[in-house]
């Protein structure tokens, strides 16, 4: 018994680490390539697992529940685009389309899901500190977020800290927090509901010609805080009365998970800038003494509120956003130019600017917050 299980295991083991050395090679590895050696997985995995067919009589319900969440995360993404805005997809639709990224996805998530079942219905058990320890449930959770990158895999440019963040925000955190909610539905209610949670939120952009442009940390944070709403609304609705918490756990985690969010959608609404205020790491010395290189600035839109000399303003400057002071106010046929000048330099900047290139008006700046960002981008820059 224990060889069978070992066996298991390191065929578990296998999966993940063929997953993590794919990611490597995720330029030349089609997607057609991963479905057969997900197909070939699986038919190794019903010769080593006796898998038993158990069916919640909630399944069907659930299904629905998890439908109806999918439409309502579209139906939020476009009602956010009213705002944002629309732009035209670059995936136009088409029958190679379908052939070369639709099906392929389409069999990937069917497959990935059928492997999740079966890695969550055998048990690795160690014991760690007095703890037990189930390594197939890890395995499972492992391989699953792999499978999502590997899904995304050449779609965004990692050379680059901007694409880097993008996967590490958009795909790897969100896959951290929906897998979590995966792995309880599976267990409880199969995985029906999660085939089509998943294709209905991966493969709506292959389908509707015009996408929000929604900013990408907006839909970041909200593809990690859904799974956890849907997880209260399903154990509300199905979980046994045994495994509630008391009233006043729930109050206390309910409200602390308010918090939370409140302080998340606060910090993407001003590193977004898409809203009356926002903020900026300061990556140059030319306002040291003032604003130091590292801190991290808060600024208000600009409005029509009138400009004076000794502002500290944010400002368009060759397509980079720049923070300098307003040093000289010149009124030249009709139109304002303002001259600025950074508080470490010894010139002032060349040329002047207009009200259509200020930005904001500084408010306050944060200390020293910035130098994980500036740390980041200079690995990527060297």
């Amino acid at each position: 018994m224990k060889n069978y299980k070992l066996k298991v295991f390191i065929y578990e083991c296998l999966l993940v680490f063929i997953l993590f050395f794919a990611l490597f090679v995720s330029n030349s590895l089609s997607k057609y390539l991963l479905f057969i050696f997900l197909a070939l997985y699986v038919l190794g995995l019903r010769f080593l697992i006796n898998l038993k067919k158990t069916e919640s009589i909630y399944q069907k319900q659930v299904t629905i529940l998890m439908i109806i969440f999918a439409l309502l995360y579209v139906i939020i993404l476009y009602f956010l685009g009213l705002y944002s805005g629309f732009f035209k997809s670059k995936l136009q639709f088409s029958v190679l389309l379908i052939f070369n990224e639709v099906i392929p996805i389409i069999a990937i998530v069917i497959l990935s899901e059928i492997i999740r079942r079966y890695f969550l219905s055998f048990n690795y058990i160690v014991y760690f500190r007095r703890k037990v320890i189930d390594l197939s449930q890890i395995l499972a959770y492992i391989s699953a977020v792999l499978l999502d990158l590997s899904i995304y895999a050449g779609i965004y440019d990692l050379t680059n800290l901007d694409g880097f963040l993008t996967v590490l925000g958009f795909v790897f955190f969100a896959s951290l927090s929906s897998n979590l909610l995966f792995q309880y539905i599976c267990r409880r209610f199969g995985i029906k509901c999660l085939i089509f949670y998943r294709l209905i939120t991966i493969l709506y952009v292959y389908f509707i010609p015009f996408i929000p442009n929604v900013y990408i940390f907006f839909q970041s944070f909200l593809r990690m805080v859904s799974p956890y709403f849907i997880y209260l609304v399903i154990t509300r609705l199905y979980s046994n009365s045994e495994e509630f918490m008391s009233y006043i756990d729930r109050r206390k985690v309910l409200i602390g998970n308010s918090f939370l969010f409140i302080i998340m959608t606060f910090f993407i609404m001003l590193i977004s800038c898409q809203f009356s205020f926002g903020i900026l790491v300061i990556g140059s010395r030319s306002m040291t003494g003032t604003i130091d290189k590292g801190d991290a600035v808060v600024f208000e839109k600009h409005t029509d509120k009138s400009i004076s000399i000794g502002q500290v303003i944010v400002f368009k400057n060759n397509d980079v956003k720049t923070i300098h002071r307003v040093v000289d106010i010149r009124r030249v046929n009709g139109v304002l130019r303002y001259y600025t000048k950074g508080d470490a330099n010894e010139k002032m900047d060349v040329g002047y600017i207009t009200d259509s290139d200020i930005y904001g008006n500084v408010l306050f700046k944060i200390k020293y917050i910035g130098y994980p960002t500036i740390w980041m981008r200079s690995l990527f820059e060297s």
